[in-house]
């Protein structure tokens, strides 16, 4: 009986609740074939009900919910490095390296610009803040305080040090630096010597690297039910303590919102040239894991994984988004250190002219570079802000709670922000891939179906995945897969490029040397590493005849 005794009644209750809630989700998936977007969101729903009907009492599910975090984000460095290194190799144009790099950070940081601008727009004529007494807190301020780093320590920050110790610390500017590095060093050498060994070692080692990730994602709808929970836990926890904080509470749910999806619906809609509601739904996965986990790199790889479902091109989304976890990050950087300003300098009744907050404009944009992208970084960056121009850190201490809370959204808002500029830049490149956008524009996420193509008067076996390669000296690489079935066996062909024949509700089709294969029968939308992932786990190289 004393074994037995130390049983808490409640938390097996809420563990027996969680274990009836993932069978829900396992039987709408195999059963109801309920789509991965969906999905995601239910779980969310879920996971709320679970902690409002257990009165915020779940804290023995944070241990499903960190092995989650831990295992999704020990796959953040791996993934940032042999990918840049793989999608650098593949490109093989420093001058196309260069486009896509500059204008990562400058749409990245023009997102920032949008927020910040707007956040002050906003909150000034509502004089947020004004009649708030804030309690001064000169202990924690300190503890704040030294969360933040000098200008001249952030810069040599950016920098690698120690390989092995930025990939097990996830330092993601570094990480990108060596990959980079590395890469135009492998391009380099290969105009005088062949590489080939080296490149196909990190290719396959992507190879692997997102099998890894596809199989940790498959997890995700199980762990926001349990995140959804425990977040929704400490917010309700701090409910009375927030009550005097509403305005800036609610205001800074509102302009996240509006800044992850009406700002970039227009950004998506006028500059990627993508139609908005398409482009949502299929990144809503990663959008519903910001929200949960509060941490871009934790997203890091869903983000990526399902860029691919809308057609971004694989070198722009495991470029640009990585550098979207540091850089830009509108909700953590923008909206919060803004709207946290704006509320200390009414509560304190100072005079700020229009040229002094231009100057806190400026610096929160110089903030938003070098960002971490995980928990709590709000309050870190708006403590950054503070001592640059001059406000007392300590006022910030009565605002934590709210930051807490707010980071949900403001993690949205980064991801949002990061995925809209990955698809801003892959238009701007050329390289988008249409007939994947239109697949997804039509409902009907064909990219798990596929097509063996054979040389001509060959026939056509299994449905591989549908994705587009360049066509070159060994025709068709790393897309589809050789078959040698005898030819016409059960099979009609259409020839539409000298060498190839498919069968009927296949097509292959030219475009700008590059041959597009589709099969017509619909498949679920689950995510799968297409296009920004890869195709590994189906892919062969088939030679023309």
């Amino acid at each position: 009986m004393g074994a037995l005794s130390n049983i808490d009644p409640t938390a097996v209750a809420v563990w027996a609740s969680a274990v009836v809630l993932f069978a829900l989700i396992a039987v709408l998936r195999a059963v109801f074939k309920l789509n991965f977007s969906l999905l995601t969101v239910l779980a969310l729903g879920l996971g709320i009900a679970l902690s409002l009907v257990f009165d915020g009492q779940v804290d023995s599910l944070n241990l499903l919910g960190n092995i989650y975090i831990n295992l999704i984000t020990a796959l953040v460095a791996p993934l940032i490095f042999v990918s840049i290194i793989s999608s650098i190799t593949y490109v093989g144009s420093l001058k196309k390296l260069r486009s896509i790099g500059l204008r990562s950070v400058g749409w990245l940081l023009l997102t920032n610009l949008i927020a910040i601008v707007m956040t002050l727009g906003v909150a000034i004529p509502l004089h947020i803040g004004s009649g708030v007494k804030l309690v001064d807190d000169e202990s924690t301020a300190g503890f704040l305080t030294s969360q933040t780093a000098p200008l001249d320590q952030v810069i040599l920050n950016f920098f690698p040090k120690n390989i092995v110790g930025d990939l097990s610390g996830n330092r993601v500017v570094p990480i990108i630096i060596t990959a980079t590095v590395l890469a135009i060093a492998i391009v380099s050498v290969g105009r005088q010597k062949d590489v080939s060994i080296v490149k196909r070692f990190f290719e396959q080692t992507k190879d692997v690297i997102y099998k890894a990730v596809g199989y940790v994602v498959e997890l995700t709808p199980y762990a926001v039910v349990v995140l959804g929970a425990t977040s929704t836990a400490a917010t309700t926890s701090k409910a009375d303590a927030l009550l005097a904080l509403l305005s800036i509470l609610v205001l800074g749910f509102v302009l996240n919102i509006i800044q992850a999806f009406v700002v970039n619906g227009l950004l998506l809609k006028f500059v990627a040239h993508v139609p908005p509601l398409t482009f949502f739904k299929a990144v809503l996965p990663a959008q519903t894991t910001a929200f949960a986990t509060q941490s871009s790199v934790a997203t890091l790889p869903l983000s990526i994984r399902q860029l691919g479902t809308v057609g971004v091109g694989a070198d722009v989304a495991n470029f640009t988004t990585p550098i979207g976890t540091t850089i830009g990050m509108p909700g953590c950087a923008g909206v919060w250190p803004m709207l946290s300003a704006v509320f200390t300098i009414n509560a304190l009744g100072l005079g700020y002219s229009p040229v002094s907050y231009v100057a806190l404009a400026v610096i929160g944009l110089l903030s938003s570079i070098g960002t971490a992208g995980v928990p709590g970084t709000a309050i870190v960056t708006a403590t950054t802000v503070f001592t640059a121009v001059g406000l007392p850190v300590q006022l910030l201490v009565p605002l934590v709670p709210v930051s807490n809370i707010v980071g949900m959204p403001s993690t949205m808002a980064n991801v949002s922000a990061a995925v809209t500029c990955a698809a801003i830049v892959s238009r701007q490149t050329g390289e988008f891939d249409e007939v994947v956008l239109d697949s997804a524009r039509a409902g009907r996420h064909r990219h798990r179906a596929g097509v063996v193509v054979s040389p001509a008067g060959g026939a056509v076996a299994a449905p591989v995945v549908p994705v587009a390669a360049p066509l070159g000296a060994v025709g068709v690489a790393a897309s589809v897969v050789a078959s040698p079935v005898a030819a016409g066996v059960g099979a009609v062909h259409k020839p539409v490029q000298p060498g190839f024949a498919v069968t009927p509700g296949l097509s292959l089709t030219l475009h700008q040397s590059t041959l597009r294969v589709q099969a017509d029968d619909d498949a679920d939308d689950a995510p799968v590493p297409v296009g920004a992932c890869g195709i590994s786990a189906h892919a062969v190289t088939a030679k023309a005849a």
